[in-house]
């Protein structure tokens, strides 16, 4: 059964199958980031943690004005904006590296896949209120991701340059 899979990738070809999969990696991060901002605007999570901070520093929202409590939510929807910047920059140089055919990229990438797979998994139990296209989108991405995964794994070999006198890594 393994074999018979990993022919499969093969007929696919190993560098359009390291394409594929960045292309495929970069628009699931791109579209996970929209639903994560969805769910973030549609739970106010951002007044909620206002109301966190000013409960910790004895304080009341009530006692805050207006524009003061829309600034305090600006800095919370921009902290959260930077956080899934920060997390795309770093998903895209690991991207970037295994188009490159470094080991160490590639692992990242086999290990994002599995994760990725099962976190999808587990947002399909929990569909956090977003409704059916959430649902989904989680369901088709356990699909993808595992076959992500399976593929990366099995055209580990072909997909990365091991330099002369075999040490891996470089």
């Amino acid at each position: 059964m393994k074999e018979k899979i990993r022919n499969h990738f093969l007929k696919f070809g190993p560098r359009r199958f390291v394409v594929f999969t960045v292309l495929t990696l970069v628009i699931l991060d791109l579209i996970n980031s929209w639903y994560m901002k969805l769910y973030w605007k549609s739970k106010d999570v951002s007044l909620r943690g206002v109301q966190l901070a000013a409960a910790q520093n004895g304080m009341r929202v009530a006692d805050f004005g207006k524009g003061t409590i829309d600034e305090m939510k600006g800095l919370f929807d921009n902290a959260f904006y930077f956080f899934l910047l920060v997390i795309l920059v770093n998903n895209f140089f690991f991207y970037f590296f295994y188009l490159r055919k470094k080991l160490w990229a590639q692992g990242y990438v086999l290990f994002y896949a599995l994760t990725a797979a099962l976190f999808s998994l587990a947002f399909v139990m929990d569909d956090a209120g977003m409704g059916f296209g959430w649902m989904f989108y989680n369901a088709s991405t356990i699909l993808i991701y595992t076959y992500i995964f399976l593929g990366v794994k099995l055209l580990k070999a072909e997909t990365v340059i091991i330099p002369e006198g075999g040490k891996k890594g470089r």
